[in-house]
């Protein structure tokens, strides 16, 4: 959940489970067949199975803590930069929905670590709020990034949690999956905007 949502209190260490039409909506412009995935802030599991059902091969779930999924391969800080002790090599793409954190300070180490971490080839893509780009001190993650790929809007918002008090909107914001892609002979990507036209059910 990223910054807009000043009326409530924040859950410890960000952890807002991201439902399963978001990958869907993701698995529309990315290819995800036969894929080694890494979600590197599994949460409670919904990304990391929504990622095996749009054909990822393998989907190593890990987290800075145990949030009792099931399926989750490790405990690990992301930001620690260590790989997952299973994972056979370095994976063909990170994808997560990052903790956002103070001014989005957080969700800035992800991308950093994002993309030492897919150096040697791959994609990250990162579920940020829709105008997190839009900061001038964030433009060498973007426009001045050679990594940078672009972004997909979502058409419809996300809704973090439910309100236990129905008179109360559920908290939710325009999201975009951000996406980054490394070319060995640094070639600038030209970025591109592009829609999901996939609605949740």
């Amino acid at each position: 959940m990223g910054k807009h949502e000043t009326n409530y209190a924040r859950i410890e260490r960000d952890l807002y489970p991201t439902p399963p039409w978001v990958i869907a909506a993701l698995a529309e412009h990315v290819d995800f067949r036969n894929l080694i995935v890494w979600e590197p802030a599994c949460g409670d599991g919904r990304m990391a199975e929504a990622l095996k059902l749009a054909g990822c091969s393998r989907v190593y779930a890990t987290d800075i803590a145990d949030y009792g999924y099931g399926g989750q391969d490790e405990i690990l800080d992301f930001l620690s930069e260590r790989l997952p002790v299973l994972l056979p090599r370095s994976p063909d793409g990170i994808v997560t929905n990052s903790p956002f954190g103070k001014r989005g300070k957080l969700a800035e180490a992800f991308i950093e670590t994002g993309l030492r971490g897919i150096a040697g080839g791959g994609i990250l893509a990162l579920l940020l709020p829709c105008d997190f780009d839009s900061a001038k001190t964030r433009s060498r993650y973007f426009g001045d990034c050679p990594e940078f790929a672009g972004k997909i809007v979502l058409r419809d918002r996300v809704v973090w949690f439910k309100n236990a008090d129905r008179k109360k909107e559920n908290p939710k914001e325009n999201t975009a999956w951000f996406l980054w892609a490394h070319s060995p002979l640094r070639v600038r990507h030209q970025p591109v905007i592009l829609y999901s036209s996939k609605s949740k059910p």
